[in-house]
C-alpha cells in the first residue's frame, strides 16, 4: 500500500480525531475515518472490494459498509463525487443495442459503490427514471432515453453549448440545436455503425474531469464527420 499524501492524511485524520476532545472518537468511528482517509490518499482507492478484502484482511460485506459511511460522514461534495465516479465507470460501460423484441438501447455499468449507485438511482429518479439492477445488485442497466437525460445534468448550459458547437462545425447541414438530440442520435448511430448487439463506450467517455467533454466532442466530431 502506498499512501501518496501522507500530509494531507495525517491532518485530516488529526482534525476528526481531536474535533470533540482526546480518545472521543469510538474504534468504529476511528475504522470509518481511516478507510475514508485510504480511499482519499492512497493506492487502495483503484481496488475492488474483493480486493481491499484481501488487503485489509476483512470481509468484503464490511469493506461495502464502512466505505458507505464513511463517504455518508465525510465526504465534502456529493455530487461532485458522484458525477466524477460516475464518468470513471463509464470508460469501462457497455451501450447494449436495441433488440428486434422491442427493448430499448441501455447502458450497462458494474457499480460496485453503493454510495455511488444510490446516488445515481436518485438521479435518475428526480429527472423521472429509474435503472435496472435486478439481476445483479452491483450490475446497473439505464435505457438510452434516462442516459441521456442524467448526461445532460451532468453538464452544465456551457459545456452543453460548447459540445453543441463544435459538433455542429462538422455537420453544419444538420445543425443540431439541442444537446440531448444530438446525443441520442449519436448514441443509436455508434450502435448501428458497429453491426454488434453491444459497444464498449470506453473509447467514448474518458476517466473523468474536463477530460471527459473533450474526449465526447472528439468522438461525436468524428463520428458525424466520417458521414460527410
Amino acid at each position: 500500500m502506498n499512501i501518496d499524501n501522507k500530509e494531507g492524511f495525517v491532518d485530516t485524520f488529526l482534525e476528526h480525531y481531536l474535533d470533540r476532545g482526546f480518545g472521543s472518537l469510538s474504534k468504529s468511528e476511528i475504522d470509518t475515518l481511516v478507510m475514508y482517509l485510504l480511499m482519499e490518499h492512497s493506492d487502495l482507492k483503484h481496488k475492488s472490494n474483493f480486493e481491499l478484502s484481501l488487503q485489509l484482511q476483512i470481509t468484503e460485506s464490511r469493506i461495502k459498509t464502512i466505505k458507505h459511511k464513511a463517504k455518508l460522514l465525510f465526504l465534502d461534495n456529493a455530487d461532485e463525487f458522484i458525477k466524477a465516479e460516475f464518468f470513471s465507470l463509464l470508460h469501462q460501460s457497455k451501450l447494449q443495442g436495441e433488440r428486434k423484441q422491442g427493448a430499448p438501447a441501455k447502458i450497462v455499468m458494474v457499480i460496485e459503490d453503493a454510495f455511488v449507485k444510490q446516488g445515481v438511482q436518485a438521479k435518475l429518479k428526480a429527472l423521472g427514471h429509474f435503472a435496472d439492477n435486478s439481476f445483479n445488485s452491483e450490475i446497473v442497466k439505464i435505457t438510452q432515453s434516462s442516459f441521456v437525460d442524467l448526461i445532460d445534468h451532468f453538464f452544465s448550459q456551457s459545456e452543453r453549448e460548447k459540445i453543441l458547437q463544435d459538433v455542429n462545425q462538422v455537420i453544419p447541414e444538420e445543425d443540431f440545436i439541442d444537446f440531448k438530440a444530438l446525443l441520442q442520435d449519436f448514441l443509436s448511430g455508434v450502435a448501428t455503425k458497429s453491426g454488434e448487439k453491444v459497444v464498449d463506450l470506453g473509447a467514448v467517455f474518458a476517466t473523468g474531469g474536463a477530460s471527459e467533454i473533450i474526449t465526447l466532442t472528439e468522438t461525436m466530431k468524428a463520428f458525424f464527420g466520417s458521414d460527410e
